[in-house]
């Protein structure tokens, strides 16, 4: 064993000899024997053999000759080895783990619609629908509670768009998360619901003069108990279905949201809660120009992300800015819902007046086996409604049952009928006045399917013609996840 360490330290010196020869020209072989007889003693290694070869002392990571004429180095060598070395911590990195669920819905559709003459001739002869109304399939996830995103691409129709897909930034000092990609704009109560958990199969008229989704970004800000909800955000007004808005325009949306909860108890036995919100926004038109109530074709089954009322007339209007303004209203009492919205529009021409249309809508619903509708409160909108006993295959379980019977109606109203409307393509006025009833029967097989049942009478009242009634019968069979 000690041959090796005299090999090892003769190696050692060999190899460093042209060093020490460079740094100290005038150092004796007699110094070096010396130097190399003090290295082997430091290593434990005796000092023949090694005392033609001198050496060399590593002291606190310097190379220190002791016969150097520095008559002090000599002397602080051995103080300065005889010291421990100290080491910079070892920094560990956080690890952060990314989880990711799938997430999707399927919603298969049949709608019938039945039409006088009178109602052919004023809103056009509305066409049946069979097929899918909603077909998306995507993922979430979150980097633990640093960030969060979301995925989901719209399959119905053929085609492929984006629904929503966004990165939410969750740690940043001073806001709760800060959103940014394509995604709905936080608005009304009834927008901000998703359509897995909205009451009717298609939202109240007065939707059309709600945003959609657009590409953008949106801080959110929550009380510390979560019952006072704030969203601010910036996005571009005419997004199209990929998520892109192209072009030097100024069609830029400011648009603004307060919700609370005065009331909320959420004990599953008695559970209640009362909402209260506002909603403001400030809009430049996509190449100057809104288009109202829009609608593809006149099938009744429809597979747009915002699609407008049969019952209303499409229209273009050239436009330097518009502004949209919310008031949104709803209170849960176990399994009675009541919700209420005023929403309207202030919308400054180019070369005419000022045009101001707006609509209310007021709906509610009872479970009659005792279920309540769920609310988020980071979201400021309802929720999936938790069965208490969801139909199961017989003998699978003593909790199983029927699901839950949902009873639902709705009154909407809607003035698209301002004077200062521009005239349509015939050059004729399309003011109109609409009143709609819908009633509805869901049955909740589970948590995560339902099939859902609605007769609607849409009543316009439209410049030029009679009043008139067209009747629309749905059913739906829908499964989210």
């Amino acid at each position: 064993m000690i041959g090796v360490r005299m090999l090892c330290v003769a190696i050692v010196v060999v190899q460093a000899t042209p060093a020490i020869a460079q740094l100290a020209p005038g150092v004796s072989s007699s110094e070096l024997a010396f130097q190399a007889s003090q290295l082997a003693q430091r290593l434990d290694v005796p000092s023949t053999g090694t005392a033609r070869l001198g050496s060399l002392s590593a002291i606190s990571g310097d190379l220190i000759l002791e016969g150097n004429t520095d008559p002090d180095v000599g002397s602080r060598a051995p103080e300065a080895a005889s010291q421990p070395l100290v080491y910079p911590p070892v920094i560990q990195p956080l690890v952060l783990n990314p989880t990711i669920q799938l997430r999707g819905r399927i919603e298969a559709e049949a709608t019938f619609a039945a039409q006088s003459a009178s109602s052919q001739a004023t809103i056009g002869d509305l066409q049946n629908g069979y097929g899918f109304r909603r077909v998306r399939l995507g993922a979430q996830g979150t980097i633990e509670d640093s960030a969060s995103w979301v995925s989901e691409v719209e399959l119905a129709g053929g085609n492929v768009r984006l629904r929503d897909v966004f990165v939410g930034l969750d740690a940043i000092p001073g806001v709760q998360q800060l959103r940014i990609g394509h995604f709905r704009e936080p608005y009304s109560l009834e927008g901000m619901t998703s359509s897995n958990f909205i009451t009717f199969l298609e939202r109240a008229p007065t939707n059309v003069i709600s945003p959609a989704r657009n590409t953008g970004v949106c801080g959110f800000w929550w009380s510390e108990d979560e019952r006072i909800l704030f969203t601010l955000g910036s996005f571009r007004d005419g997004t199209d279905s990929n998520g892109q808005s192209t072009g030097d325009g100024d069609n830029w949306a400011f648009t603004t949201r307060l919700t609370g909860l005065p009331v909320y108890e959420p004990d599953e036995t008695d559970f209640r809660l009362v909402h209260l919100g506002g909603a403001l926004s400030q809009r430049v038109p996509p190449n100057g120009v809104i288009n109202f109530t829009p609608r593809t074709g006149s099938n009744i089954l429809t597979v747009e992300d915002n699609p407008g009322s049969p019952f209303l007339p499409s229209l273009n209007v050239p436009a330097d800015s518009y502004q949209l303004y919310n008031l949104q209203a709803a209170s849960v009492r176990g399994p009675l819902s009541v919700q209420a919205e005023w929403l309207a529009t202030s919308v400054q021409q180019s070369d005419a007046g000022l045009i101001f249309v707006h609509g209310m809508y007021v709906s509610g619903s009872y479970f009659l086996t005792g279920e309540h509708r769920s609310y988020n409160r980071t979201r400021g909108s309802f929720d999936r409604v938790n069965v208490l006993r969801p139909v199961v295959r017989e003998g699978k379980t003593e909790d199983s049952g029927i699901g839950a019977i949902e009873l639902a109606a709705r009154f909407a109203y809607f003035d698209l009928n301002s004077p200062n409307l521009p005239l349509n393509a015939n050059g004729d006025p399309v003011g109109t006045q609409l009143y709609q009833l819908t009633f509805g029967v869901n049955w909740y097989l589970n948590t995560s399917t339902r099939v859902m049942f609605d007769y609607t009478a849409g009543m316009p009242d439209k410049v030029g013609f009679d009043p008139t009634v067209a009747h629309i019968f749905g059913v739906r069979t829908a499964i989210f996840w």
